[in-house]
């Protein structure tokens, strides 16, 4: 009976804690939500093309995004323009490109470094051509895995600057990388490509 009693104290102990965690970190979230929409509304940025507000449209992608840190990449995208979906269309192409850039640098890089510390067959002039046909490759295929939340936009010079906030699953992507690397190495026509560069694609791609 006793053990019964202190197990369920326990329970409701640890029931307790977890409640004041998540409430900390509500609490912290809000706090750093209401700081940077007043700081982005204090540099002129208003919603686009939507009802939500701003605090609420942020609060829905910080909180979806931390839901799960770990499959669920943020992507952000910024472009120049007049007409507000070409100039939201040119933020999401921005934010794609950067993202296959930073893949292409974190692959290259790696390449490099490992055929400059073994046998491999592969030279610096294959890894670059191998490079660029897979960041194109990447470009391509991430494009139509991107989720838009919401956008922004502000006026700057006469011009409208336009801030698109995506997301990509990084499931979903690592298959888009590992496609994109296949079709690279036969355009690059790339007859080794080092175990551990395979590997190396497999992993996610450095924040910005």
């Amino acid at each position: 009976m006793k053990q019964r009693i202190f197990n369920l104290l326990l329970l409701a102990a640890m029931i307790l804690c977890g409640s004041t965690m998540v409430s900390a970190q509500s609490k912290a979230l809000a706090k750093d939500i209401k700081k940077t929409t007043k700081e982005w509304k204090k540099a002129g940025w208003t919603m686009l093309a939507s009802a939500s507000t701003m605090d609420y449209a942020l609060t829905k992608y910080r909180t979806y995004i931390e839901g799960d840190e770990e499959n669920r990449i943020s992507l952000i995208g910024i472009a120049i323009g007049s007409n507000p979906k070409i100039g939201r269309d040119n933020a999401t192409m921005s934010a794609v490109s950067n993202y296959a850039m930073r893949a292409k640098a974190q692959v290259v890089g790696k390449a490099k470094s490992i055929a400059s510390s073994d046998n491999s067959s592969m030279t610096t002039e294959e890894i670059d051509k191998f490079g660029q046909a897979y960041e194109m490759a990447v470009n391509t295929k991430i494009a139509g895995l991107v989720k838009e939340h919401f956008a922004m936009v502000r006026n700057v010079d006469g011009k409208k600057e336009f801030q698109v906030f995506l997301s990509i699953d990084e499931t979903q992507a690592k298959k888009a990388r590992e496609a994109a690397a296949r079709e690279a190495k036969q355009k690059a026509a790339l007859k080794d490509l080092s175990k551990e560069v395979e590997d190396f694609i497999g992993e996610p791609v450095a924040q910005d």
